[in-house]
């Protein structure tokens, strides 16, 4: 439990950094709320996957990110960033 409470300080830390910088404001979207529990997973178990190709990134936002484009059973790609899905080109 330390753990995740520990990633959810680390993640709140960068998020005020953000505001503070003028890089966030303090109002909140859905989107938001998924970046900001898509980072404490990547603080729990980080990222290992590597980027895809470009011609199989999310067409929607771009993500290239392997660990947040996750296959399904019908061959097709959702990305965990924005919901989209798609079907890579590769």
């Amino acid at each position: 439990m330390r753990k995740v409470a520990a990633a959810i300080r680390r993640v709140t830390s960068i998020v005020q950094k953000e505001i503070a910088a003028g890089g966030r404001t303090t109002q909140i979207d859905a989107e938001d709320v998924v970046q900001i529990l898509l980072a404490v997973a990547d603080h729990l178990d980080p990222p290992f996957g590597g980027p895809v190709d470009e011609a199989d990134a999310c067409p929607h936002c771009g993500e290239r990110e392997s660990d947040n484009l996750v296959w399904q059973d019908d061959e097709s790609v959702r990305c965990a960033k924005c919901g989209k899905d798609y079907r890579p080109a590769g």
